[in-house]
Order: C-alpha cells, then sequence, then structure tokens
C-alpha cells in the first residue's frame, strides 16, 4: 500500500509537469504567493448556494447547498485536501474534481466517521478529497452539492476558509412559502456587499474580496465570537395550504428538545442504589447534593458527542450509569436522574458556552452546545456542571458564567442567566519571607490557590504518579520549567471546598548582587506578564483562558549594617480588562513588596491591545528595578 501511495504521487507530480500551465493563472499564483506567503493553495473563487424546497416523497422542507471553489496553487509540489461535513440530517449527493481545462483530477478519497483527539463526534461524517498540484499556477475546480433533511441543522455559513480566499460569495434562496431569516454577525469592519432581490423567491447574495486564512494565532477565542458570518433561521413554511412551524420562536425551539427528552426511558433501579449508598448519614441536604454532584465528576468520564440527534438528545441515564462515561447531556441527565431519585428538583438545562454569542432570543440549534442541571433546595438554585472535574457546588465555571440558561419545566421553560463570579474567588496567594545569607535570598513560601487555577491543578495532579507531583508543585509556585532552587516541604489533599495549600523552601541565587558598599536585591522570581507582548499584526482577541487574580506579598529583612538606599517607584494601571499594582514598602524594619495582578475578563479585545503593550512595558520597567541596599559608614 505504502509502494502503491509513492507511485501513485509520483505519476500525479509527473502528470502535472506534463500539463501546460496557463499563463494568466501562472501570474495570479506569483501574485499571490507574494502577497499570502505562508499559503501554498489560495481560492480563487468560492461560492454558497443555498436553497429550500419541499421533498416530494415525504412532504417535509429540505434545504440543499451547492458549493464551487476554484483553486490555485501558488507554489509547485503542492498537496490540498478539501473536506465536507455531514451527519445522520445531511447527505453529500455529488461531487466532482476537475482540472482548469475541465477534465476529471485525479485524487484519493475517504469517508467515515469525525474523530478530533478524545472527543469523538457519533454522528458527524467527513469525506476528504485530497489532490496533487505538481506546478505554480495550476487550478483544480471541486463542486459538490449537499442536501439537508432537516434544515434545522443548517445553522451557520461562514466567509472565512482554512485558506485565503480571493473572491466569496454566498447566495441564499427563499421561495415565498417559506420564511427564512439572514441574520448577519460580526459583520463590522468587513467590506461584505449585500443585494436583495424579491419576487417568488427572495435572494439574499453576500459578497467580500481578499478574504485572509482562518487565524492559526495562539490564544484565540471562539471564532464565532469574532469572525462574521450568517445565522440561517429556518422559521416555518407552507404546505398543503398549512404553516408548519420549525423553528420559529423559542417557544419551538424549546418544544422540540422537550419532545428529545420525554423520549428518555426511567430505568433506575441500579442508580436507586447508588443514591442510597452516596446518602445515608448525610445530615443536610447540601451534603446529599454535592455527594451525587461530586461521584458523577469522578467517577463518569466525559466523552462528547457532537452534530445530528446526538448533540441535542441525552442518552438515558441508566447506559450513561452502568457505561461509566457519557457526553454533556448524559452526564447531566445521570446527574439530574440521581438527584431526583434523592427527593430534589433537579432539572435539564441547556446553555452555550461563552464560545458561543447568542442569547435564546435567536431560535436556532447553534444557540447552545452545552447541557447542565439545575437543583431548586428551599429557595436557593444550584447550577451543576458535571463535566467540571473537581468544580465545587455553588461556583460556576468560566465558561458558562454570564451565560443564559434554558431550564426545563415540564411542557415549559425557564430562562435565567448563570452568575458571574466574583474576581475574589479566583484569588491565588504567595507569601515570601526571604533573608538574606551565603549571597542567597533565603526564604520560605505559602501559597493557597483557589477558584478555575486549582480546579486545573487538580486535574494534572490526579492524572501524575506521585512520584511527579513534586516536580509539577515546583513548577507551579516557582513559575519555572526547571524549579531546582524550590523544595515543596506539604501540600494540601486535593478538597472542592478548600484552597490548595503549598507550602515550600526557597533559595535563589543571582537574586542578589554586590558592588563595594552596595547591594541590589530582585524579590520577584515570577515576573508575570512579562513576556506577553501582543504582536501589532494580530487583528484577533486574545483569549487568557480564564480570569485571574494573582496577590504575591514577599519580605526581607534588613541585612546588618546595610540601610535602604532606593526602593522601586510604584506602579498602578487600571481598566475594565486588568489591573496592576506593584509596590514596595519599608515597614518595621522590613522591605515588604506586594504584587497584585488582576485579569478582569478572560478575553482582551483587540482595541485594547496598545493598552495592554504599554502595560507590558511599564511592568517590565519596574521588574528590571531593583531595590538598592548601602552599607553603613
Amino acid at each position: 500500500m505504502a509502494r502503491f501511495s509513492l507511485f501513485l504521487l509520483l505519476f500525479l507530480s509527473f502528470q502535472a509537469q506534463a500539463q501546460k500551465i496557463d499563463e494568466e493563472l501562472l501570474g495570479k499564483a506569483k501574485k499571490l504567493n507574494v502577497t499570502y506567503p505562508d499559503a501554498a493553495v489560495a481560492a480563487l473563487s468560492s461560492k454558497s448556494v443555498y436553497d429550500y424546497f419541499i421533498d416530494k416523497k415525504s412532504g417535509v422542507l429540505n434545504a440543499s447547498h451547492e458549493e464551487s471553489l476554484r483553486y490555485l496553487a501558488l507554489r509547485s509540489n503542492t498537496s490540498f485536501v478539501k473536506r465536507n461535513y455531514y451527519n445522520d440530517k445531511s447527505s453529500i449527493e455529488n461531487y466532482t474534481l476537475k482540472s482548469d481545462r475541465g477534465k476529471n483530477y485525479d485524487h484519493d478519497k475517504a469517508c467515515g466517521h469525525y474523530q478530533s483527539g478524545d472527543i469523538f463526534y457519533s454522528d458527524a461524517m467527513i469525506c476528504a478529497y485530497r489532490f496533487i498540484m505538481g506546478l505554480q499556477g495550476q487550478g483544480v475546480d471541486f463542486e459538490s452539492k449537499t442536501v439537508y433533511t432537516d434544515p434545522r441543522y443548517l445553522t451557520k455559513v461562514f466567509f472565512h476558509d482554512e485558506i485565503p480566499v480571493i473572491q466569496r460569495e454566498i447566495v441564499i434562496r427563499v421561495p415565498n412559502w417559506a420564511e427564512v431569516e439572514p441574520v448577519e454577525m460580526n459583520f463590522e469592519g468587513y467590506d461584505i456587499k449585500k443585494s436583495v432581490t424579491q419576487g417568488e423567491v427572495t435572494t439574499y447574495t453576500y459578497h467580500i474580496s481578499d478574504v485572509d486564512a482562518l487565524s492559526d494565532d495562539d490564544h484565540a477565542p471562539g471564532s464565532l465570537l469574532y469572525l462574521p458570518h450568517i445565522l440561517l433561521l429556518t422559521k416555518s413554511y407552507e404546505y398543503n395550504n398549512s404553516r408548519i412551524p420549525v423553528l420559529a420562536s423559542t417557544d419551538d425551539l424549546y418544544g422540540w428538545y422537550y419532545t428529545l427528552t420525554s423520549q428518555l426511558g426511567h430505568n433506575t433501579a441500579g442508580i436507586a442504589e447508588k443514591v442510597k449508598e452516596l446518602t445515608t448519614g448525610l445530615s443536610t441536604d447540601k451534603e446529599r447534593i454535592e455527594a451525587i454532584y461530586y461521584w458523577v465528576q469522578d467517577n463518569i468520564k466525559y466523552i462528547a458527542f457532537e452534530n445530528g440527534l446526538a448533540a441535542f438528545k441525552p442518552e438515558e441515564a441508566d447506559k450513561v450509569f452502568y457505561n461509566r462515561y457519557g457526553d454533556c447531556k448524559g452526564m447531566a441527565n445521570l446527574t439530574k436522574t440521581m438527584l431526583k431519585l434523592a427527593g430534589y428538583d433537579a432539572r435539564l438545562t441547556w446553555i452555550g458556552t461563552n464560545k458561543i454569542p447568542y442569547t435564546y432570543d435567536i431560535p436556532s440549534l447553534a444557540v447552545d452546545n452545552h447541557m447542565i442541571c439545575t437543583v431548586y433546595m428551599q429557595g436557593k438554585q444550584y447550577i451543576l456542571d458535571p463535566t467540571e472535574k473537581y468544580n465545587p457546588l455553588g461556583q460556576h465555571a468560566e465558561r458558562i458564567q454570564g451565560k443564559q440558561i434554558l431550564i426545563e419545566n415540564g411542557a415549559e421553560y425557564k430562562i435565567d442567566t448563570v452568575a458571574v463570579e466574583r474576581i475574589e474567588n479566583y484569588l491565588n496567594e504567595s507569601r515570601l519571607t526571604f533573608n538574606v545569607a551565603d549571597n542567597q535570598l533565603a526564604g520560605t513560601g505559602l501559597s493557597n490557590i483557589n477558584g478555575e487555577y486549582k480546579k486545573d491543578l487538580f486535574n494534572y495532579i490526579h492524572a501524575l504518579s506521585k512520584e511527579d507531583v513534586d516536580k509539577f508543585l515546583k513548577a507551579v509556585v516557582s513559575g519555572s520549567g526547571n524549579p531546582d532552587n524550590f523544595n515543596i516541604s506539604k501540600y494540601s489533599e486535593l478538597d472542592r471546598n478548600t484552597p490548595l495549600t503549598i507550602s515550600y523552601d526557597i533559595k535563589l541565587d543571582n537574586h542578589i548582587n554586590t558592588f563595594d558598599d552596595e547591594m541590589y536585591l530582585d524579590l520577584d522570581f515570577k515576573k508575570e506578564f512579562k513576556d506577553l507582548k501582543l504582536e501589532d499584526d494580530r487583528d484577533i482577541p486574545y483569549d487568557f483562558g480564564r480570569k485571574s487574580f494573582n496577590r504575591t506579598v514577599a519580605e526581607v529583612t534588613l541585612p546588618k549594617g546595610y540601610k535602604i538606599n532606593y526602593l522601586p517607584k510604584p506602579y498602578h494601571v487600571e481598566n475594565d480588562y486588568f489591573e496592576f499594582d506593584l509596590k514596595y514598602e519599608m515597614v518595621k524594619g522590613k522591605i515588604v513588596y506586594t504584587k497584585e495582578i488582576k485579569l478582569l475578563q478572560n478575553t482582551l479585545p483587540v482595541s485594547a491591545f496598545g493598552e495592554w503593550n504599554a502595560t507590558v512595558n511599564s511592568i517590565n520597567k519596574f521588574y528590571n528595578d531593583q531595590i538598592i541596599l548601602k552599607a553603613d559608614d
């Protein structure tokens, strides 16, 4: 097989060499190679046409997506893979790959389930078409047609692709008997031209030129937050003189969800025994809810299923319980079932994480991507996400804070919002005590870690062997991958409801320099964010991953025979996105260094990059400034 693939590669390369390249295409390829130096292939044109029609056999509304692309090799010996996605509610009806002279183009084709890392997309399928363009300037035309048997699953249309697109056109054709609303998202800042023509069919046409390839920048937030795209809201259609709703309102959206959850079975015999075991001997409701919630976190492995019905219909609670794995919906359903067996009012809850910018005002399957569980108990509401391992009861994970939730309420529903955690709940505090001895800063440290960072650390520690935990914690407290000057003396047990506490000894070399009668001290061995200057050409927001609040208080006793000659001037900056407060003080014969850094938002918009970079420059000046002690005369 390997020899055959090599032969095919050589054959296709030879075939491309033998083909005469169009001079006009070659000229375009050379110019685009300069404009897009990182791209090997560009799309000269990319057109998507969406149509709605009634299937004659079923009488049900269908939709089709026809796409046509002209690829151009910007370099020689270029291999490219075109990917088409579908699921159990759609199918690829046909496709063609042709040369720029209209002849069928040799390629490899592979179709199957789509899998990414540990996440298995159970209903999602992919067809990949791999072809080789041997010469710069070679063109290949691709066309395909995908049919959606349920247009609820046709939710979003994007302008960007993984490669640069020179001319991008999107056409949406809606017959007068169908109600489909295109909703334009993130168009600001993009030169997107739109036209609408009306008749028996309303045609929406969008056009944009010179579209950059999808960004591969690190720390990018969810693309829906910043990339231009169109939401297709299929609301209703008319058939046989009747108006048939699809998703015309939030009521319709919840109604469809409710039909799926109403199909779930109620086999709970084995689950009931586990609930009794977990709650026996516990005296408070909070303890019993915690016991169930934490058991699901600890004992059910999260495996995601996306797309198709599996993206919306939870798995039976007993299957998740016995398999010991499930996706967010299955885990939420198991948590709900166990809590109801314990006598609590628990309900399934839909939510879109912080990668999704929509609210439930938009009736679309695109509005949410996650399921959790809401519990009502004695006038209190607890929002439980069992996929968040080590998350304590009463605290909300970063990715769901501030997001709307759709809570089941029988045939009706409730809409609420997840509370945003106070920044104080993220406090990671380190207290350091130093003495000057043998030209070293020697001392002890105590770190108390809370919030999302604590949860992340618990997950890492859980995955490590006991021998590697010490090394890992050294890296945590030192901020270094090679923390030879730190020794962990003690750390607390993994407890969701208390901080992770780490005690350690420190001996720092190269933090003291003596010249004649002067001594220079540097108390900061971490210097957070000193290297995080954002590139001038970055045009997408920067995602920190989580909010944070780091406080360090370090004190050093003046060595005998020295007095303070100079302390660095304090630095403070504060805005809607971050705060930095760094200062040195003299307190009762000791120098006390206090550093507080707050990231108030997990995402920094492009408009704040200038202030962030100016702050990084300022804190580096502060970090490079040192305490100066002078020997007594």
